[in-house]
Formats: C-alpha cells, sequence, structure tokens
C-alpha cells in the first residue's frame, strides 16, 4: 500500500502520461516526416487497476516523496536518453552502450537491439489505450503493458523488418562499446493522458550469450489538461518492471502464432515471430 499511497500523492501533483506511438503504416513512414510517422492511431480501451499505475510510479514515489523499496533491475551499460516534449509528442533518442563489466558479467555480444514496450492510460475515462495500429487483441498483458510495434511487423525487435535486416529510421543495434539506439515520438492523443516506456537492448547475435537482457530503461512523458506534453521519469528502471517486461513477452507470444500473415513492405511472413526465453545476463 505504500507504493499506492506515494502514486496518489504524485499523481495529485504530475497528471498523466500518453501516446500514440512511433511506429506507423509502412508506406506513410517512407513518404512523410518522421514526427508525423510517430502518431498512433486511438485503439479500443481496456481498464486497468490501480496496481499497474503503482507499478510503474514507483521511481517517482521514491525521488519525489520519500518512500523506499523502489530497487535497480540490471544494468549492464550505460544509458543516454535526449528528448524534448514538442506540442503533444515527445521526438526521443535512446541509447545504450554495453560493457559487460559494468554488471560482473563476461559477454562479446555482436548485435544488441532493443525491444520495447509501453503503457498508455487515459486519467479522464479511466482506461488503457493501445499505443499501435497493430491489432493487438490478447498482446497486452494484465495490467495493460505490450510489446510495442507496428502493424505489419513481425518481429518483436523493434527496428527489426521482416526481411531480417534492422531500420535506421528507428534506431539499430550496437555491440560491446557500441551503443544501440532506439527513435521515437509518440503523440497524437488528448489531453490527460500518461505514457509509460521501457527499453530492452537484449544480446540477439552471440556465441555466448544470446537471448541475455543487458538492462533496463524507463521513460515517460504526461499530455497534462491543455494536451501539452510534460517530460515525466526518464531513469535506469526498476525491479517489479523487469517482470512486468516477462509477462509483456508472454503476452506477445501468445498472440503472435494467432496474427494473421504480417507484411511490413520488406518481407511477408505467416505470422508474428514468437521471441525465443529471454533471462538477465
Amino acid at each position: 500500500m505504500g507504493n499506492l499511497r506515494c502514486l496518489v500523492r504524485i499523481a495529485d501533483c504530475q497528471g498523466r502520461s500518453g501516446r500514440n506511438s512511433f511506429h506507423e503504416q509502412e508506406d506513410e513512414r517512407r513518404i512523410m516526416p518522421v514526427w508525423i510517422l510517430k502518431r498512433r492511431f486511438h485503439m479500443k480501451a481496456r481498464s486497468v487497476g490501480l496496481r499497474a499505475v503503482a507499478s510503474a510510479v514507483c521511481l517517482a514515489c521514491f525521488l519525489f516523496t520519500g518512500c523506499t523499496g523502489c530497487q535497480p533491475t540490471l544494468e549492464c551499460g550505460t544509458w543516454t536518453f535526449s528528448g524534448t516534449p514538442t506540442g503533444n509528442s515527445f521526438p526521443m533518442t535512446d541509447t545504450f552502450t554495453f560493457n559487460p563489466g559494468n554488471c560482473g558479467k563476461s559477454c562479446d555480444c555482436s548485435q544488441d537491439p532493443i525491444i520495447q514496450m509501453v503503457w498508455v492510460y487515459d486519467a479522464t475515462n479511466h482506461m488503457n489505450l493501445y499505443a499501435s495500429d497493430q491489432p493487438q487483441g490478447t498482446r497486452s498483458d494484465a495490467n495493460g503493458w505490450a510489446i510495442d510495434q507496428l502493424n505489419g511487423w513481425a518481429y518483436a525487435y523493434y527496428s527489426l523488418q521482416n526481411n531480417g535486416t534492422f531500420s535506421a529510421t528507428y534506431g539499430l543495434p550496437g555491440s560491446n562499446g557500441t551503443a544501440s539506439t532506439l527513435i521515437d515520438a509518440p503523440g497524437g492523443w488528448g489531453a490527460n493522458i500518461y505514457f509509460y516506456a521501457v527499453d530492452v537492448p537484449v544480446c540477439y547475435s552471440s556465441k555466448t550469450c544470446k537471448d541475455k537482457i543487458l538492462g533496463y530503461y524507463f521513460w515517460s512523458y504526461i499530455l497534462d489538461n491543455t494536451d501539452t506534453g510534460q517530460k515525466f521519469i526518464t531513469a535506469p528502471a526498476w525491479k517489479d518492471l523487469d517482470t512486468e517486461f516477462q509477462n509483456a513477452v508472454a503476452a506477445w507470444n501468445a498472440w503472435a502464432p494467432t496474427s494473421g500473415s504480417e507484411n511490413d513492405g520488406t518481407g511477408t511472413l505467416s505470422h508474428a515471430v514468437v521471441l525465443p526465453t529471454l533471462s538477465d545476463l
């Protein structure tokens, strides 16, 4: 209950965050400016309890109200986040530079793309919103978190195209000592929306540590009651969000075989691709 009390105090002061996220239809992304591509459609809403909000605002609780209990997640590298809300959108870039020595581990990783999960909440109607125009169905977990991906894109990795290559428009993977990048610009919702995201770099190509999670980063913004974007929390993530990520992966994996044909303009797959078992390095 401590986190929930903190949540109420934070919400009174801060407002909520939201987004219609970066990925848009594949034909539009080739002809429109990048900031336009990141707008999302409103999707069917679903309601969730305050438990999901309380978990996501644990760090705010710790920073602003003196609550305790936020424990850090695994971080095997360094994060650099940049971005400033513009109107009701939030153009941003998140980079992760992998250094296994940071967490006392050994790993030679040649590609570490990022998977992003998101949570969007309408504080006026007390409902979750889907961040993507990709059909959701059972793709969200019980708390409303979902892997963030475009309609037609079969892979859960944020910038991995159906032909097996990565799109520089959305950020390229890195390797040991070389930054992995994610580029996004959520926006397009109305007032009083929360948007939360957790970025998770995963070793995609390695002989020794394939499918190992290398870190977690939380970033967020709020659309206030004038529909103006405000940066909220941007920081390395904390415990419970790693569990939430596993729940979102499980939801993706349950949905993927039923998704139907996925065509992103680079290739067509019969359905979305199930993620392998992912675990911390």
